[in-house]
């Protein structure tokens, strides 16, 4: 991958995801199997002739295909080119407990330009996700507490790439215990300064815990 380009992941909110057919597969998280093909971002920055950056929010569902894409660019004339690129990627969908499931929501980040991006004047590189909340936990925690509720969540993302001083702040409570220690199970790729792992404060996780409909 080129320097002027790089693509991470962060979940925003959590949403109740949606189950396909049954699988012997063994649980595995969503994720992306081949690489991105810049081919189009980089027919449409011959013309721009610009840097900027373009985040992407989706779902990969349980057919292993994009859905709720949304795209934001610094110049709206990269968004066809980044919704081809992220749509001509491999996907593989979440497996959890035998059962195909839509993710949560997910985020891809792309920089482009004729030139490097300016550095982060502190040298600073922010975390990026590897391992997001799992389902299972969520699902167990709403089952337990047997009431909706909704978290706005504050952490740090330690540099061993664990979260850390993670402030849930849950109604009702009784959820506070249970999102901290799904969140305990999150793992990044830690944020550097200088080349040297450091931790992250200040991040942020909104969620609404919703009960399956039937339920």
């Amino acid at each position: 991958m080129k320097a002027w380009m790089c693509a991470f992941g962060l979940a925003l909110s959590v949403a109740a995801p949606a189950v396909a057919q049954k699988t012997d597969l063994p649980d595995r998280p969503a994720k992306r199997t081949s690489e991105f093909d810049f081919t189009a971002i980089r027919e449409v920055n011959a013309v721009l002739q610009a840097s900027g950056m373009c985040n992407v929010q989706f779902v990969v569902t349980a057919s292993a295909e994009l859905s709720d894409m949304s795209i934001d660019c610094t110049h709206p004339e990269m968004v066809p080119a980044i919704e081809k690129t992220m749509r001509a990627a491999s996907w593989e969908a979440e497996i959890e407990d035998g059962e195909f499931f839509d993710s949560f929501p997910k985020r891809e980040a792309f920089k482009y330009g004729t030139a490097p991006p300016a550095v982060d004047p502190r040298g600073e590189k922010a975390p990026i996700m590897e391992d997001g909340l799992v389902p299972r936990d969520i699902a167990k925690a709403i089952a337990e507490v047997n009431e909706e509720g909704s978290c706005d969540v504050k952490f740090t993302v330690g540099a061993n790439g664990k979260p850390k001083d993670i402030q849930p702040n849950c109604t009702p409570a009784a959820y506070n215990d249970k999102i901290i220690a799904a969140m305990g199970r999150m793992s990044y790729t830690p944020a550097q300064k200088d080349g040297q792992a450091t931790d992250w404060p200040g991040l942020s996780m909104p969620l609404k815990l919703t009960k399956p409909k039937g339920t």
